[in-house]
């Protein structure tokens, strides 16, 4: 019976209709028998399955969102420090939050023609920092509480990189900015100032064109913030 389960003409329809790719791989070594190419293959698929299932090591209230936005004469228009649990976490499961902003002074239309915008994700006690978006840059709408949209591809893992030249992952912040003179849903004149404004956070997977859920994003962010992917 042992023999039975070790014939190549059982396993060899297995391995083919399962792990066509690995299967070819009996051209290379045809001494290889197509049992020991299944347990290899299935190995392998467990563990790549538990990994994408292992939940993040990286506590979500650990991390600290660090924003700041200077506009094209190098003027700071906003600097926001805030750990994530004092932010609008969005309902639905994503990586993606939102705060009320309050501007140090009133804007002009002409002042915020050109803005850069810097985010930086800070292990709780500043023990490390990871650099999501660097100087980003981008044009303001003229029209109240409209959203200015700024992104940058999110770096891969040290272990990728090598490896793989582009992420499919990409950091997105929308600033969407409201007249001095508008409060809720009143009809105002519109008096071309601006000091009250909208923030938004999140990571975008642009192969599947939707946002990355927590945990998703968790996993990846520890690769950067915790010691040995720990």
């Amino acid at each position: 019976m042992v023999g039975a389960f070790s014939s190549e003409d059982v396993w060899r329809p297995v391995c083919s209709a399962q792990y066509p790719c690995v299967y070819n791989l009996r051209h290379i070594d045809p001494t290889v028998s197509c049992r020991r190419l299944y347990g290899i293959a299935s190995t392998a698929a467990s563990k790549l399955r538990l990994e994408k299932s292992a939940k993040p090591h990286l506590p979500l209230n650990d991390l600290l969102f660090v924003v700041t936005a200077d506009t094209g004469e190098s003027s700071t228009l906003l600097a926001l420090s805030k750990p994530c649990n004092e932010l609008q976490v969005d309902p639905s499961g994503i990586f993606k939050f939102s705060a009320d902003i309050d501007f140090e002074f009133s804007l002009e239309k002409e002042a915020i023609r050109d803005i850069k915008v810097t985010w930086n994700v800070v292990l709780k006690g500043w023990k490390a920092i990871f650099n999501m978006m660097e100087s980003c840059s981008g044009k303001a709408s003229f029209v109240p509480e409209a959203e200015d949209l700024f992104s940058k591809e999110v770096p891969l893992p040290g272990c990728c990189s090598e490896m793989v030249t582009a992420s499919s992952l990409v950091a997105e912040t929308k600033m969407g900015f409201c007249g001095e003179n508008c409060i809720g849903d009143e009809d105002v004149k519109d008096d071309g100032k601006f000091r009250r404004g909208k923030l938004s956070l999140a990571i975008m997977n642009t192969k599947h064109w939707r946002y990355l859920s927590m945990d998703d994003a968790l996993r990846h962010l520890q690769h950067f913030l915790l010691p040995c992917h720990a």
